[in-house]
């Protein structure tokens, strides 16, 4: 038996495993694609069984792309995970910029900027739509009292008064209305995960050249300079990560949009995947190929994105 024989054969169990672990479910889900598979149907009952003689072929993908908020939820899944990203990363690599630098208590900052990514979802979207959120008891609604109450004892200033009698009362931001509760995951999603971003840049910046950086600095080069031309390029390579792991699991957000809304305008893929798998499991599974394709797609745009800008 060479040498390389006996190496494989004992990683084949756990390749095979791995395979059977991805390609089932996926099999599965796009077998019932194709199938008119419906759970509670007293008109056929014949579609409650996923049996072959049920064959739709496309028609479950032509039903989810002619569902009226098929469309918006790709939109608005695309809308939160691009936003998350961008938060994330930039204000990622600012704490960690920060943090990087030698300061009395470093070591319990650092605790404290990793903790919120130990937070379970569900109880991270609660605490902030009732306690920070909230127009009425959360700190949203607090501040702007605060601030309302202040400005209606400047108004009575002999100088200033007249200025902040044109001052308009602050009205608190509902974030469960429609138009703003997709602002609200954003918010708590990109709080939960900035953590992880500060954690893989600040593990990134510890290994950077410092040479490099005396060498610039000798030259006359500015902070930004050396930001952009040296500490970024280094940073390439985590940031692609932080991208890619982050665009995957962002993708198949679902507690936060449960809590915060209940899917009232603002609802996403594995939201509307939620929805049909309720009774139509035919639809939910196009709608769930559908989610694969755009995540596969997302991925690879976001990798190649930041490896031309950073990586050359």
């Amino acid at each position: 038996m060479s040498k390389r024989t006996l190496p494989r054969l004992l990683q084949t169990p756990a390749v095979v495993l791995l395979l059977l672990w991805m390609l089932v479910p996926l099999s599965m889900t796009l077998y019932f694609s194709f199938i008119r598979y419906v759970l509670n149907s007293s008109r056929r009952p014949e579609w409650t069984t996923p049996a072959l003689s049920n064959w739709r072929g496309f028609g479950n993908y032509e039903y989810v792309m002619q569902a009226k908020d098929f469309w918006f939820a790709v939109q608005n899944s695309l809308l939160i995970v691009g936003s998350i990203l961008f938060v994330t990363v930039v204000l990622g690599l600012a704490l960690a910029m920060l943090v990087n630098r030698s300061f009395p208590g470093r070591g319990i900052v650092r605790v404290l900027l990793i903790s919120p990514f130990f937070v379970m979802p569900a109880v991270n979207a609660v605490l902030w739509i009732n306690m920070i959120l909230d127009p009425v008891l959360g700190l949203n609604g607090l501040a702007v009292q605060g601030i309302n109450d202040i400005v209606a004892g400047l108004k009575n200033f002999p100088v200033l008064g007249a200025f902040f009698s044109l001052w308009p009362e602050l009205v608190p931001i509902s974030f469960r209305a429609t138009q703003t509760s997709a602002y609200a995951v954003i918010i708590m999603v990109a709080w939960q995960w900035t953590p992880f971003a500060v954690l893989i840049f600040m593990t990134s910046l510890q290994s950077e050249d410092e040479s490099q950086k005396e060498a610039a600095i000798l030259d006359g080069a500015s902070a930004w300079s050396r930001f952009r031309n040296l500490t970024v390029p280094h940073l390439a390579r985590p940031i692609a990560i932080v991208v890619m792991i982050q665009s995957i699991f962002h993708l198949s957000l679902y507690a936060e949009i449960e809590i915060v809304s209940r899917g009232n305008g603002n609802k996403n893929l594995p939201y509307l995947i939620g929805e049909f798998s309720s009774n139509n499991i035919g639809a939910a599974s196009a709608a769930g190929i559908f989610a694969v394709i755009i995540a596969n797609i997302v991925a690879i745009f976001l990798l190649r994105m930041v490896g031309k800008s950073m990586m050359d």
